[in-house]
């Protein structure tokens, strides 16, 4: 094998990437969009839930039900109607997600001592907002539920009430996400996606417009090999890679102050064999198929929805039917984001990531092995 070769087909399809505006646009515009679309639209944060409050009792009672309801920053109160008719048309036009009901007689009731009931309905349409909205009543419910059993043991003469406690007290502390900012969890795994998506897409129309434009032909009256046209073609989509995965975290660092705890070498290693097994993925498609159209497609199928679908970047894998949790053990993009995430958020060391760095090590020499061999047959 001749470096000269293969270096002069690396500038051959660098010249022909630096030409071609649509490339280059998919090679960096569309991580950057991507980044703005996942960083600022798509967001797990769940706050500012619209309420509305049907307020038919209007004592200070009531009315510090409501304002606790407010307090916990979940919850802005839209609307303040008189009755609960309207409640369910406001649902259907998208006006509200609960309403808090208080029935007349909440205060006297609680002044004479009873359990007083309010209730909150919620729009189950979106389950997540729903089960939030429901977690933070119960707690609310909670902590008013003890204020009024030690005020009605004070009330009775019993000192024990000002030193009664809950009988557990757990205190929280959030590891390596201190705010739970639904950024920190995306961008890195939105790395994954994009190295996933766009090396295989743009590996994979390579060769196929090599095919279609029949400058395939020319190469091969050439001296060059075709493991030397495959080095040469894989070296400049490598480095494009490579720089995606600097533009998106810079972009991430800058815009969403996400931290990068762990080692930055480590990260460029790790991401240089996921790359190489994602372009060999996106070689062996562009020989097979020898047209851009259907090459296409066969990446967007093989790397793009696997990648989002599939790698536990939306949703848990555990939370997945056991049979998927099986698929997607044959998903390199599985394997890279827990590397990406932990090193991004965790700062873990090689020897945490020895087992899925091991799976990425060999989907690569599975790809590039198979990769080779379709394209020496096809070009004999």
């Amino acid at each position: 094998m001749s470096l000269r070769r293969v270096f002069l087909v690396a500038r051959k399809e660098g010249q022909h990437i630096l030409r071609d505006w649509r490339t280059l646009y998919m090679a960096f515009g569309v991580p950057l969009v991507l980044l703005m679309l996942f960083g600022y639209a798509l967001t797990m944060d769940i706050d500012q839930i619209k309420m509305i409050v049907v307020d038919g009792d209007r004592t200070p009672e009531s009315r510090d039900l409501v304002s606790r309801f407010e307090r916990t920053g979940t919850f802005t109160v839209v609307a303040r109607p008189d009755d609960a008719d309207g409640l369910q048309q406001a649902f259907h036009l998208g006006q509200a997600k609960a309403a808090l009901v208080i029935a007349p007689g909440l205060g006297r009731t609680l002044s004479q001592g009873e359990a007083a009931t309010a209730q909150l309905v919620v729009d189950g349409t979106d389950a997540n907002v729903a089960s939030i909205a429901i977690g933070f009543a119960a707690a609310v419910a909670q902590a008013r539920t003890l204020e009024l059993a030690v005020s009605a043991l004070d009330a009775q003469g019993l000192t024990l009430g000002a030193r009664l406690k809950p009988p557990v007290v757990v205190k929280a502390r959030n590891w390596f996400n201190p705010n739970l900012k639904s950024q920190w969890y995306l961008v890195p795994g939105l790395v994954a996606v994009i190295m996933a998506m766009l090396a295989a897409i743009l590996m994979a129309l390579t060769v196929a417009r090599e095919w279609e434009r029949g400058t395939m032909e020319q190469l091969l009256v050439t001296p060059v090999k075709p493991i030397e046209i495959l080095i040469g073609k894989l070296i400049p989509y490598y480095l494009i890679g490579l720089g995606q995965l600097t533009l998106v975290a810079a972009a991430g660092v800058v815009l969403f102050d996400v931290p990068i705890r762990g080692n930055l070498g480590l990260l460029y290693l790790m991401s240089s064999v996921f790359l190489i097994g994602a372009l060999s993925q996106g070689l062996l498609i562009s020989v097979v198929a020898r047209q851009q159209q259907v090459a296409m497609q066969l990446a967007m199928i093989s790397s793009m929805l696997p990648a989002i679908m599939l790698s536990g970047f939306m949703s848990p894998i555990a939370s997945m039917p056991k049979i998927v949790q099986a698929i997607t053990y044959a998903i390199p993009a599985r394997y890279f984001l827990v590397i990406v995430r932990g090193l991004f958020l965790k700062g873990i060391a090689f020897a945490q990531m020895r087992g899925p760095a091991l799976a990425l090590a060999a989907f690569a020499a599975v790809m590039l092995t198979l990769a080779v061999k379709k394209f020496k047959t096809r070009l004999d």
